[in-house]
């Protein structure tokens, strides 16, 4: 083998020249982005029922509320047909404000002499909500 392969195998160079590597070119921050915040809005609430036992004279419910984010606390209301006690449970409570969603299941225990022939309705309120859902009780 000759002596200049040998030297660029292992490289090894003779060049002497006087070029300066080039170094690449700093890296500049990437510009920022402007993040504007959402205008408040309603916030997004639905409510429904899920019914565990009905009979005649005895109901057990649940009150489901899907809620948030919220900047304001909501009212949760029962407005009961006549006839209709509540023998477990709240008629009335608050759900705090919150910047996630979330669920609230409240159990209800009710009783009344014969089938209520008007609707139990769960009424939830905030500023700029409205929501009212009522349960038949197996009427359509």
């Amino acid at each position: 083998m000759r002596p200049w392969v040998v030297g660029a195998v292992l490289g090894l160079s003779g060049c002497t020249c006087s070029e300066k590597k080039q170094q690449p070119a700093p890296l500049e921050p990437a510009p920022r982005s402007t993040v504007v915040a959402p205008t408040p809005t309603s916030p997004v609430v639905s409510a429904s029922w899920m019914q565990q036992v009905l009979t005649p004279t005895r109901m057990e419910l649940a009150a489901r509320i899907d809620y948030g984010p919220t900047e304001a606390p909501l009212t949760v209301q029962l407005e009961l047909p006549p006839g209709l006690r509540v023998t477990r449970g709240r008629t009335f409570f608050t759900l705090e404000p919150t910047t996630e969603a979330r669920s609230h299941v409240e159990p209800l225990s009710l009783a009344s002499e014969a089938l209520p022939v008007q609707d139990l309705a769960l009424v939830v309120t905030a500023p700029g909500v409205s929501v009212r859902e009522p349960y038949r009780f197996g009427r359509r």
